[in-house]
C-alpha cells in the first residue's frame, strides 16, 4: 500500500515547517526590537539639539538684553553730564553779567557822587536835584536788579522743571523698554516653548503612529498564519478521514472475499491471519501536534 509511506512522509514534514515558522517569527521579533531602539535613539537625539538651541537662544537673548541696558546707562550718564555742564556754564555767565552790572553801578555811583559834589560846590539846589536824581536811577537800578534777579529766578525755575520733565520723561521711556524687552523675551519664550511641544507632540505621533502600523502588520501576519495552520490542520484531518475510509473498506473487502472463499470450497480451510492497518495512536507526532503538545 503506497498510502501508508505518503502519510509517514508528511507527518515527518511538519516539525520541519514548525522549524522554519519559529525562526521566522524570531527575526522578525529581532528586526522590530532594532527599529524601535533606532527610532528612540533618534528621538533623544533631536529633543537634546532642540533643548541646546533653546538654551543657546536664551543666552543671546540675554546677552542683548545687558547691552542694551548698558548703552542706555551710557547714554543717560552723557545726558547728566551734558546738562550739569550747561547748568555751570549758564551760572558763569549769569554771575559775569551780574559782577558787570554791579561794577556798572558802581561806576556810576562814583560819578554821580563827584558831580553831586561838584555841583554842591557851586549850587546847592542843583545839587539836591543831582542827589534827587541820583536815588531815583539808584532806585530805578535796584528795580532793575530786582527784575532781573526775578527773571533769573523764573529762568532757573523754568530750567529745573524742565530738567524734571525730562527726566521723568527718560525714566518712562527707559521703563518702556524695559518692557518691551521683557514682554519680547517673553514672547520669544513662549514660542520656543510651543515649538518644542509641537516637535515633542509630532514625534510622539509618529511614535504611536509606527507602533500602531507594527501592531497592525503582526496581527495580520498572525492571522495569516492562524488561517493557514487551519488550512493545513483541516487538509490533514481529511486526508486522515480519506485514508481511514479505505481502510475500512478495503478491510470489508477482504471480508467478503474471504467468506466466499469459504462458501465456495467443501472444507474449510485454514483461516488466514489479516493483516489490517493499525489503529491511529495518541503517541504519533501528528496528534501530539493537533493536541498542541
Amino acid at each position: 500500500m503506497m498510502w501508508k509511506r505518503r502519510s509517514t512522509d508528511g507527518i515527518q514534514q511538519l516539525p520541519e515547517e514548525r522549524k522554519a515558522l519559529a525562526e521566522r517569527y524570531t527575526i522578525d521579533a529581532e528586526e522590530a526590537q532594532i527599529r524601535q531602539q533606532l527610532a528612540a535613539a533618534t528621538t533623544v537625539r533631536e529633543a537634546e539639539e532642540q533643548a541646546r538651541r533653546d538654551a543657546e537662544a536664551e543666552e543671546q537673548a540675554r546677552r542683548a538684553a545687558e547691552e542694551e541696558a548698558r548703552r542706555a546707562a551710557e547714554a543717560e550718564e552723557q545726558a547728566r553730564a551734558a546738562e550739569a555742564e550747561r547748568r555751570r556754564k549758564a551760572a558763569e555767565e549769569e554771575a559775569r553779567h551780574a559782577a558787570e552790572e554791579e561794577a556798572r553801578r558802581a561806576e556810576a555811583e562814583e560819578r554821580a557822587r563827584l558831580a553831586a559834589e561838584a555841583e554842591e560846590e557851586r549850587r546847592a539846589a542843583q545839587a539836591e536835584l543831582e542827589r534827587k536824581a541820583a536815588e531815583e536811577q539808584a532806585r530805578r537800578a535796584a528795580e532793575e536788579e530786582a527784575r532781573r534777579a526775578t527773571q533769573a529766578e523764573e529762568v532757573a525755575r523754568r530750567a529745573a522743571e524742565a530738567e524734571l520733565e525730562r527726566r521723568a520723561a527718560e525714566e518712562e521711556a527707559r521703563r518702556a523698554a524695559e518692557e518691551e524687552a521683557r514682554r519680547a523675551e517673553a514672547e520669544e519664550r513662549a514660542r520656543l516653548a510651543a515649538e518644542a511641544e509641537e516637535a515633542r507632540r509630532a514625534a510622539q505621533a509618529e511614535l504611536e503612529r509606527k507602533a500602531a502600523e507594527e501592531q497592525a502588520r503582526r496581527a495580520a501576519e498572525a492571522e495569516h498564519q492562524r488561517k493557514a495552520f487551519e488550512e493545513r490542520a483541516r487538509r490533514a484531518a481529511e486526508e486522515k478521514a480519506r485514508r481511514t475510509a479505505e481502510a475500512e473498506e478495503e478491510e470489508r473487502r477482504v471480508a467478503e472475499a474471504q467468506l466466499e472463499r469459504e462458501a465456495a470450497v467443501e472444507e474449510p480451510e485454514p483461516e488466514p491471519a489479516l493483516v489490517s492497518e493499525p489503529g491511529p495512536s495518541s503517541e504519533l507526532p501528528i496528534y501530539r501536534w493537533f493536541d498542541g503538545k
